[in-house]
């Protein structure tokens, strides 16, 4: 593409947008009428932790999770997941649609700097919790990596390279085609979970990385604090382990057992399940079903009609830099354009 090309497209880009919206084609009422749009957060971080955290693109800072939240105050008719997803199901049609939100992982932020900002617009969101991580205080094997890529980056070139030696030995390309960090993440879902697991320990012991504090996920303390004040708790498996790569018998395990280990914790019936990375088979849409969920969330971008099946709902990510205009400000008509779905990639 031709730099004069690249120049122009931010402002074709603001235009296509803000017309749409001025001429109400891109606004949800029209959009998402009949509709459940659910949105996906996970880290709600100020912007000092953010530029910290191996994700960025993942992160809203306080303000702009208000930001969000004003628009969907709106525009919106906001709350828990299976609640509204059961008012879809039942043709209830308010005069505003219908839109979830929830927010993966289970970390401390959600709590801390996350649910400040839903208790001032008084919106219900659901909290999707990986079990077994919270009651070994254990952050997510991704999150891991990304700290020990992050570490890795910045300590300089031998240190990359000393993590791409580990790597290769478990069957990642030592041939960086993406940036280093996505080279190392991407290619570590490839591994079995097993060796996975040991290749994690091994990177963290080469490059004496620990977990900061403000990285933790909540305990189950705060996660009942969570639930008591009228949020949806649901499960994110055990231990965040990706669907098709697990045999039967773990497979029964990351969904049944999370399951359960929820509802003892928090003395409640849960209904909702989030596959972790947004991947599932047949196997764990029928292992869902049978272990007593009413639904079940992907990462696949989109909204959901009544007859959307109820173990395949659609969700849309939210990303900030996703939604700025040209100023690299957050925009409604470009924020209304990308949720419209008219084209989401944009």
């Amino acid at each position: 593409m031709s730099s004069s090309l690249k120049s122009i497209k931010p402002i074709l880009r603001d235009l296509l947008a803000e017309g749409l919206f001025i001429s109400s084609i891109s606004k949800p009422s029209r959009c998402a009428n009949n509709k459940l749009t659910i949105v996906t957060f996970h880290r709600v971080l100020p912007e000092e932790l953010r530029q910290k955290y191996p994700y960025p693109g993942i992160c809203v800072t306080p303000e702009e999770l208000r930001w969000f939240c004003n628009f969907f105050n709106q525009f919106f008719t906001v709350g828990s997941l299976t609640y509204l997803h059961h008012r879809l199901m039942n043709g209830e049609h308010p005069e505003k649609p219908y839109l979830a939100i929830t927010f993966d992982d289970g970390q401390l932020d959600n709590l801390q700097y996350g649910l400040p900002v839903l208790d001032e617009f008084n919106f219900k969101a659901t909290f999707y919790i990986p079990a077994r991580n919270v009651d070994e205080a254990n952050i997510l094997w991704h999150d891991r990596i990304g700290y020990c890529t992050l570490n890795a980056k910045n300590s300089g070139s031998e240190a990359m390279k000393k993590v791409l030696i580990l790597a290769e030995a478990y069957g990642v390309p030592s041939k960086v085609t993406d940036s280093f960090e996505s080279h190392i993440i991407q290619n570590s879902k490839k591994i079995a979970p097993e060796k996975r697991t040991e290749f994690i320990e091994n990177l963290e012991n080469i490059l004496k990385v620990t977990t900061p504090a403000w990285g933790r996920l909540m305990t189950w303390s705060e996660i009942r604090q969570i639930h008591q004040q009228g949020h949806e708790i649901g499960s994110h498996s055990m231990t965040h382990a990706l669907m098709p790569q697990c045999v039967d018998q773990d497979l029964k395990y990351e969904i049944v057992e999370s399951r359960k280990r929820l509802e003892s914790e928090l003395n409640a019936d849960i209904t909702s399940f989030c596959y972790p990375n947004g991947d599932y088979d047949e196997r764990a849409i029928e292992t869902v079903l049978q272990a007593g969920y009413r639904n079940a969330v992907t990462t696949k971008w989109g909204k959901n009609k009544p007859n959307q099946p109820q173990f395949q709902l659609d969700r849309c990510d939210i990303n900030t830099f996703n939604n700025w205009n040209r100023k690299q400000e957050l925009s409604v008509a470009r924020f209304a354009f990308r949720l419209s779905g008219l084209q989401p990639g944009l």
